[in-house]
């Protein structure tokens, strides 16, 4: 089914706000590591317990701040994320002693990758009915097009100016282009809003919740299926964010510089590109919890890939490989929650979810690291993600049955 004329602007709401997340996700930040832990004497360890603590100081702020988007208008939310995050920004460039570094990374990684795209997921969840699967689908793609953009520029600007620069550079670029954008593909959002009341109202879900029950978090961490979940909702979190974080050994391991291995980066946004629509559509024809063990097995596949290849070919595939499971998990796990837990509460819900993917993201920089500081091979690791990621697609199947 097409997409209405008056949906095109929320779209690309989720669109642009999956784009200007990228600031606080890892694979950008990960291309700081390198500039901040020779900066302040840190070891892979060192700067891997403190990115734990960061992340999971903002999976923790997630946790109590997402539901906020099932209260206020969504463009005032929207916009006053975007200048928070542009501040956010501007604290990473000005700190100086390493305590307010890490308190401004919080910030970055709470509003980035937290807020941010939770305020574009949720959006697309609870506005779009029949075409969920391929709304999640476009908003997804804006963190692939980041990811192809930024680090990239990062490393750029890196060569012109020093690292703290570069930083006010980004954060010019969420006043100056990201809050106007913002603003504008909001400003009727109003009557949206009020046209999804009306709807849910008239199907007799006055709660926006499925099967007659009003689920809340407290329904939900009560529920066994949200456990057998999480297994495979956290593979690709984190065995994405232990490659682009130590994105630097991998590069080295095969002999590349880290300016050609980010180069490479747009392969992975071509593969985070290439599925989201096609996982939409499915998820629109068979629904987002019956897709849940399919796509782990591709996060083992891409990883096998990475264990294996040292060419440049080798290393295109497995970054493709990453972006194309990205691409796939993307519309089936946010589609996924609207299925079984409804709307009417779906920013606490997907606030809890998020949060615990946060949460992963933070484990894997300071776990992996932990292991490299103990002489563990990258090689063996990656090994550990491949039987994670089939073990998780057979706990997933009762779920996806709909046991």
């Amino acid at each position: 089914m097409p997409f209405a004329k008056n949906d095109l602007k929320l779209l690309a709401f989720g669109f642009a706000v999956a784009v200007f997340s990228s600031f606080g996700q890892t694979y950008f930040i990960g291309v700081y590591r390198e500039p901040i832990s020779v900066a302040f004497g840190l070891s892979n360890s060192d700067f891997g317990l403190y990115y734990m603590m960061v992340t999971i100081g903002s999976a923790v702020g997630l946790n109590q701040f997402g539901h906020l988007i099932d209260h206020m208008p969504l463009r005032r939310y929207a916009a006053w994320l975007v200048m928070l995050l542009a501040l956010a920004c501007l604290f990473m460039g000005l700190a100086g002693p390493v305590f307010l570094l890490f308190g401004a990374m919080v910030l970055v990684r709470l509003l980035g990758q937290g807020m941010m795209v939770h305020a574009a997921m949720t959006t697309m969840s609870r506005y779009f009915d029949r075409n969920r699967g391929r709304a999640v689908a476009i908003a997804g793609l804006g963190m692939p097009v980041g990811q192809a953009v930024f680090p990239p520029l990062a490393v750029f600007l890196m060569t012109l100016m020093t690292w703290q620069s570069s930083w006010l550079v980004f954060s010019g670029i969420c006043l100056a282009v990201a809050l106007p954008l913002v603003l504008y593909l909001l400003r009727h959002h109003e009557k949206h809003h009020a046209d999804w009341l009306t709807a849910t109202t008239a199907a007799g879900q006055t709660d926006g919740a499925v099967g007659g029950k009003v689920w809340r978090r407290r329904d939900v961490v009560r529920d066994y299926r949200f456990y057998l979940m999480l297994p495979a909702l956290i593979v690709t979190p984190f065995w994405i964010t232990a490659v682009f974080f130590f994105a630097a050994e991998i590069a080295d391991s095969k002999g590349w510089t880290m300016q050609a291995f980010t180069g490479f980066y747009w392969l992975y946004a071509l593969g985070a590109g290439v599925t989201p629509l096609l996982g939409g559509a499915l998820v629109d024809h068979f629904g987002g919890r019956r897709l849940l063990p399919w796509y782990p097995p591709v996060m083992a596949l891409g990883l096998y890939v990475g264990l294996i290849s040292t060419g440049s070919a080798g290393i295109g595939l497995f970054l493709a490989l990453m972006g194309l499971v990205l691409g796939a998990a993307g519309p089936v796990n946010n589609a996924m929650w609207a299925e079984i837990y409804g709307t009417r509460y779906l920013g606490e819900i997907k606030a809890l979810a998020t949060s615990l993917l946060v949460l992963s993201t933070a484990l894997a920089p300071y776990l992996i690291g932990l292991f490299l500081d103990s002489g563990v091979a990258f090689e063996t690791l990656l090994v550990a993600g491949i039987i994670h990621s089939l073990v998780s697609s057979l706990l997933v199947l009762p779920v996806a049955k709909g046991r």
